[in-house]
This record gives C-alpha cells, structure tokens and sequence, in this order.
C-alpha cells in the first residue's frame, strides 16, 4: 500500500525544480530498473503493480527487488497507470537518490574523453548522447547551465540506464575549461561549419566534445574558448543532423584514432 506522501513525492520528482529539492529522481519500466539493481545505487522507494509479474522477466525483477531489501509500495495497475510518467510504465517505478557529482573529483591517467552539454534542450537528445557516450567510453559527462536536466524521465528512459555508469554533472563553462586546460585537454565544438572529422578518427590523447543548443548553437562564451570547430562529413543530399546523431557520430570518428582505448578511471 502507497502512502499519500510517497504518491505526492512521485508527482512532484516530474518537476526539475521538485527534483533538485528532493535530490532524486523517478525512473519507470523494466529494463530501467534491472539497471538500477546492477549499478548498486541507492534506492528511495520501489512502486509495483500486478502487471509486474505478467512476464518471466517481470516476476525475476520483483523477485530481485524484494531480495535486495528495497522499500516497497504495491499498487493496482491504475494507481500505478496515475502516478507513472509513461502511458506504460510496465508495472514497476522507482525513486532514487541522484548523485552529487563533480568534475573536481575526477582526475584522468592517459587518453581520456568527455562530453560537454551547452544548452541543450530536449531531454531525448541527452539520454542519447549520454548512452552513446557510454557506450564508446566517453569517462564524463557535462551539463552547463541552461542545459535540460539530466533526470528529466525522458532523459533517464533515453539513457537506458547509462546514467547510471557515466558520471554527468552540472557545472559552469568557466569551471569546466579551468579544469581542461589544466588537465591539457583539446575542446572541441561541434558546428555545422566546422573542419570534417574523417572517418578514420583523428589521434587526440584527452578532448572534451562540446555541443550546443539544437536551435541556437554554442554560446558565444564557449565557442571563443574553442580550441577547433568539428563537424561529420555529410556526403549525400542532407545539410544537417540532428544533434544526437551528430554527436555519437563525432565521438565514433573522434575516438577511432585512438592507439589505445579511453581511460575512465579516477
């Protein structure tokens, strides 16, 4: 049984604001919280629904959730239907603690990427980057001001489940080049105007790849601390991409020149 209180928390983590104050966020579906299970994070709550165990696959979850000890409220299909985010959150959510993460923390040995976000505005569009940026070892994501919420839902469902094993955190343009320059880091911007990256990659020891606003670009700031402006060879009848595709593009050819793979340890 839900109490009223933790069925008011649910509603309001669909708020970024909410999301800030209570330093969590919501996450739905199966896959998604099969992932939270194996990223060992801290969990706040776990919300299920009969429709959990009409799958094999759903019966091992429930299984997995009740052996791991999570808080657990048990709902009807409806209740879960209401408080969901999804038209179909497969009979499970959940409320997780979010990280407190910082670039400070992470210090590189040897080749090393990041992703950096400025002003990027749908949530779609960071989950992807931020599962591609997993998925070819990208060590760290980061979100300037301005930028969608990592833990937006559809950020997280975009993510399946990379937002749980590469750190992104919010910072400020001037922290984040400090720390760059620093660290001996090429920054380069993505924009449509920018020098083709070949598809055999290029061989940068430590870059962070910077992406701007889908409809305005970089900021002027950014753009200035540029090192070089990057861009995907378009040899066919198409005059731009959209930024998600781009980006995962940028970092395959990016780190296609590596002599050895990226370092994500601290």
């Amino acid at each position: 049984m839900i109490t009223r209180s933790q069925a008011k928390l649910i509603r309001r983590l669909k708020s970024r604001k909410r999301r800030d104050e209570e330093e969590t966020f919501l996450l739905e579906g199966v896959r998604l919280v099969e992932e939270l299970l194996a990223s060992g994070w801290p969990v706040e709550l776990a919300v299920t629904a009969p429709a959990l165990a009409d799958t094999a696959r759903g019966r091992r979850l429930l299984e997995s959730i009740k052996a791991v000890g999570w808080r657990e409220a048990e709902v009807s299909n409806a209740e879960l239907e209401r408080l969901a985010d999804t038209e179909t959150p497969q009979g499970v959510l959940a409320v997780a603690r979010r990280p407190r993460l910082r670039l400070a923390e992470f210090e590189p040995r040897g080749r090393a990427a990041l992703l950096v976000f400025d002003r990027l505005a749908d949530p779609g569009n960071l989950g992807t980057l931020v599962r591609a940026a997993h998925a070819l070892g990208v060590a760290w994501a980061v979100a300037l001001p301005g930028s969608v919420d990592a833990w937006n839902p559809k950020a997280v469902r975009a993510s399946a489940g990379s937002l749980f094993r590469l750190p992104v955190s919010q910072e400020s343009w001037p922290e984040v080049v400090t720390w760059l320059r620093q660290r001996e880091f090429a920054i380069l911007c993505a924009d449509p105007e920018g020098v083709p990256v070949p598809r055999c990659g290029v061989q940068e020891d430590r870059f962070a790849l910077v992406l701007g606003n889908e409809h305005s670009g970089l900021a002027h700031e950014v753009r200035r601390d540029c090192d070089r402006c990057v861009a995907v060879e378009l040899p066919g009848d198409m005059d731009s991409l959209n930024v998600a595709i781009a980006g995962a593009l940028l970092l395959d050819r990016l780190l296609a020149g590596a002599a050895e793979p990226p370092d994500g340890n601290t």
